[in-house]
């Protein structure tokens, strides 16, 4: 597309009629999908301020083509211009207006997914201009920019972690407060976002974390924290489950204890626990089958009460203490 079309499109932008920006917005995204396309760097300049400028327009529709343009976009301007657009999307996902929040983190994450993998690509430089402002905003008492903040480092870690081992310990110092929040949404979308570091992080970063949950465990909690720890050391173990087998001894005796409870959720998430370990340290846990095994059982579907001395009794009239005493 010639500079003059790119003009006359960026023109209609900003048109007064509604059906007019979004036709012409629709008709930059069909160009930008195209390999052909190529920008100047006055155009990449306009085009860039101009899609930013509509993330804010007031018709719905078009914001949202908006969004959409950045995908293709990112992929077609140079790193300076990518930088802008971060950075304009990261100061707008802590602005007052909600709507503008709520656009722009989709914005951030759509830019994240389109981010190429490959070695010397504009990744490194990307994620290093987010992280930072993600974790300031995961700090921040604003608990809808909180849960947008912790999403998107989400997907940074998943796909870029190994590119923000720098900066994982200022992460971590954000990240970690948060599994004592009293929005539950909050602690399970931090859960979430631990998990992805911990599958890159060092050793030294790892146990931190693992020694932070398992000493909260150790002291006298209210029952919130202590299914989010169990439920954080579960996802750890599903996403980095090898580095965590160093430590199942401490952990099988806590989540025994716990399990002991009178607490159907938190004997649940035991279990959950548990088949995590199961799975992905089994020589680990061998040691402790016979310990949770009555647990397991006391689940199991095939297991009901004995209606007279409303103890378990499987199909053939066993008891779970029978499978206690595993060799």
């Amino acid at each position: 597309m010639a500079s003059y079309q790119i003009a006359n499109l960026l023109d209609k932008m900003t048109s007064n009629d509604k059906d007019f920006r979004f036709m012409a917005t629709n008709d930059l995204m069909t160009e930008l999908q195209k390999d052909s396309i190529k920008l100047d760097d006055e155009s990449e300049k306009k085009v860039v301020r101009m899609v930013l400028r509509l993330l804010e327009d007031k018709n719905g529709e078009v914001q949202n083509l908006a969004v959409k343009c950045l995908g293709p976009l990112v992929i077609k301007v140079k790193e300076n211009q990518v930088e802008t657009i971060v950075d304009s999307l990261c100061a707008n996902m802590v602005s007052n207006k909600e709507q503008l929040r709520d656009i722009s983190s989709i914005g951030l994450k759509t830019v994240i997914s389109e981010l190429p993998q490959t070695p010397n690509s504009l990744a490194p430089n990307v994620c290093q201009r987010i992280t930072g402002k993600l974790s300031n905003a995961i700090e921040k008492e604003d608990v809808s920019v909180q849960l947008e903040a912790l999403d998107i480092l989400s997907d940074l870690l998943s796909r870029f972690g190994d590119l923000l081992v720098p900066f994982h310990d200022t992460i971590l110092k954000a990240l970690v407060p948060q599994l004592g929040s009293q929005r539950q949404a909050v602690r399970k979308r931090t859960i979430v976002a631990l998990s992805h570091l911990l599958t890159s992080c060092s050793n030294s970063a790892y146990n931190k974390v693992i020694e932070h949950l398992l000493e909260g465990l150790k002291k006298p909690q209210n029952t919130s924290t202590i299914r989010t720890y169990i439920q954080c050391l579960a996802s750890i173990c599903r996403q980095a489950g090898h580095r965590l087998c160093n430590h199942i001894d401490r952990v099988m005796v806590l989540l025994n204890e716990y399990s002991q409870r009178e607490d159907d959720e938190l004997r649940e998430f035991c279990l959950q626990a548990c088949e995590a370990f199961i799975q992905r340290c089994p020589e680990a846990i061998v040691p402790h089958i016979p310990s949770v095994s009555p647990l397991l059982l006391f689940y199991f579907s095939n297991w009901d009460r004995d209606s007279d001395t409303g103890l378990l009794k499987g199909n053939n009239g066993e008891n779970p203490e029978d499978f206690g005493n595993w060799d």
